[in-house]
Order: structure tokens, then C-alpha cells, then sequence
């Protein structure tokens, strides 16, 4: 017998009455869950209350967890959920990216200051682009490339078929290519 993914064992344990395994799956997750919220809200502030509120819903929801879906998919889904929630209690979509600090990409160790100068033009330009995406773009992007979700997993997370899921990849990795180019070229001399 193979045994569990760690994912499994914390579920197991905490539905056996140890609450240590809930901590495991927040510690695991939380990054996650915070980095994909931030990015959809555009605001840290509102992104930790809202993954704290995730947190709870998990906490509330895991002992009816489903053995036969992800755990990784059902947690971004009540991220998702709560962000999604969040923008329609203010009675709007979640706001844009604001510009993120030059903190938030760490350099290459001892690059040339030309590969910083360029490192940071590309960093500007991919974040203004992703400012330019409408949310549900962002998002998307946000679970393929920064946590590394399938399509299929993304599509489960965001109840959308998995043709939608492939079709916004499409669409939104176009823009933001022809809109990172486009800020490249203008900061050219």
C-alpha cells in the first residue's frame, strides 16, 4: 500500500479530532491562498481578511471534505468564492493591481546592473499588463503561472468548463504579451 500524499494524512488526521492538521494545511496553503486573493483584489489589506475568511470556511467545511477532488482545487475555489463575494457586497468587481513594489521580485543573485535595469522594465511592463486584464483574466493567469494549477484545476476552482478556462488563457496571455511589448518599446530610448 502507497502511502497517503501529506495533503490526505492532514485531512485524515483532522477529521480524526487533530486540530495540528488543520495548522499544517493552513501553513502549506496560506501563501497561496494570500498571494492569489492579493492579486485579484489589488489590495493586501482586504486579500489577509479575506484569506482569513477563507480559512474559516475551510475550517468549517473540512470535515465534509470529499475524498474523490483536490484539496489544492477546493481551497482556491473558497478563495475564489470569497473574493467574488467580497466584490459583489461592494457592489463592483474586484479592483485592478496597483503597482506592486520592486520587492515582490526578488533579483537573480549578482546580476549585471544592465540585467537590473532589464529585470525591471520587464517586471514594470508585466505588472502594468496584468493591471490591464479584466479580473477574471488575471485570476486565471494569476492560478496557472503563480500556483501552478492544471486547467482542469483552475476550471473546477472557478466552476467554469475547462474550454472557457483554455479560451481566457488564450485570450489573456495575447494581451498581456502585445501590452508588455508595447510598454517594452515605449521605454525604450
Amino acid at each position: 500500500m502507497e502511502p497517503l500524499p501529506a495533503e490526505q494524512r492532514w485531512i485524515d488526521a483532522f477529521k480524526a479530532g487533530d486540530a495540528a492538521a488543520f495548522a499544517k494545511i493552513m501553513e502549506h496553503y496560506e501563501p497561496y491562498v494570500l498571494g492569489l486573493i492579493w492579486r485579484m483584489t489589488g489590495d493586501r489589506a482586504t486579500a489577509e481578511d479575506l484569506c482569513q475568511e477563507t480559512f474559516l470556511k475551510i475550517l468549517k467545511g473540512l470535515g465534509s471534505f470529499r475524498r474523490g477532488s483536490s484539496l489544492k482545487t477546493w481551497i482556491f475555489r473558497i478563495a475564489h468564492n470569497a473574493v467574488v463575494d467580497h466584490a459583489r457586497g461592494r457592489g463592483r468587481a474586484a479592483e485592478p493591481l496597483e503597482e506592486l513594489g520592486a520587492d515582490t521580485c526578488p533579483p537573480d543573485p549578482a546580476p549585471t546592473p544592465l540585467a537590473q535595469v532589464e529585470a525591471g522594465q520587464l517586471r514594470q511592463g508585466i505588472e502594468e499588463a496584468m493591471g490591464t486584464l479584466a479580473p477574471r483574466e488575471r485570476e486565471i493567469l494569476h492560478m496557472l503561472y503563480w500556483d501552478g494549477l492544471r486547467v482542469a484545476e483552475i476550471a473546477a476552482a472557478c466552476t467554469l468548463p475547462e474550454g472557457t478556462v483554455k479560451t481566457l488563457l488564450f485570450r489573456s496571455r495575447r494581451a498581456l504579451r502585445e501590452q508588455v511589448c508595447r510598454s517594452l518599446m515605449e521605454a525604450r530610448p
